[in-house]
């Protein structure tokens, strides 16, 4: 029975595909008990690694079984985890990825920008406060609501915050996309995750206000001061006491 059928004997009738990643595809479907479109990630296993089957797939479905922030896309079901497929229903949020939308609409306003990174701050210190970090923060994994929401998505590489004599068990994974990654990561060296995912979002929030990424040469050129200006306009304007702390800190340094 192909992956359509089984999902018609579920009680969710396939719609059309929305994409397919690393390690899986994501298609809509209408849902009869909850009488609205899904989308669901369907997850072949005999067509990923081991290593994914045995550490990383057993982590996200744990993980995103927990999660309820409204800045955080809704996992409604999972099932087939003994099968050779694995499906996560999940809300379907109907604009798309960011990256899709920056492509196609160009660099984000600045009210815009402030409302969605806004949402995404929240949504991340939720995360950390749960003890949980995505490590894999990039447009592709942001999407949009109906209502231009940001929800956060893809907890592939998600893992839990662990202690040890008070301090923080560094990782050693060096997962994610390397456009977005913090130096440490690059370089092969343990990092705190929850740095690592702060790093990731000075990364989109450039990408949001400029449609590209932050290429070290772009700081030196008047457009890449002009968006490094913008970035410190955001931050002062969803922070109103970030540029009094740090003239604090350099009075006392």
């Amino acid at each position: 029975m192909n992956y359509k059928a089984f999902l018609e004997t579920r009680g969710y009738t396939f719609k059309r595909n929305l994409g397919e990643g690393t390690y899986g595809k994501v298609v809509s479907a209408y849902c009869k008990d909850r009488r609205r479109k899904v989308a669901i990630k369907v997850i072949d296993k005999e067509e990923v690694s081991s290593n994914y089957l045995e550490k990383f797939l057993p982590r996200e479905m744990k993980i995103i079984r927990t999660l309820r922030h409204p800045n955080i896309v809704k996992t409604y079901d999972i099932f087939g985890l003994n099968s050779t497929k694995v499906y996560v229903v999940m809300e379907l949020c109907g604009k798309g990825n960011l990256l899709r939308y920056i492509n196609h609409h160009g660099a984000l306003s600045e009210p815009l920008s402030c409302r969605l990174f806004t949402q995404l701050c929240k949504a991340i210190k939720y995360l950390h406060k749960k003890y949980v970090a995505h490590r894999d923060l990039k447009c592709e994994n942001l999407l949009l609501d109906r209502h231009y929401n940001l929800k956060v998505c893809d907890f592939g590489f998600s893992k839990r915050l662990m202690y040890r004599h008070g301090n923080m068990v560094l990782s050693e994974t060096y997962c994610g996309s390397w456009s977005y990654a913090a130096p440490e990561v690059l370089r092969g060296l343990p990092y705190n995750p929850k740095l690592s995912d702060v790093w990731s979002m000075g990364v989109v929030l450039y990408v949001f206000i400029y449609a590209l990424m932050p290429l070290i040469p772009m700081r030196r050129s008047p457009r890449g001061m002009i968006c490094c200006f913008l970035c410190k306009r955001l931050f002062r304007m969803m922070l109103p006491y970030t540029s009094t702390s740090l003239k604090r800190k350099k009075t006392l340094g």
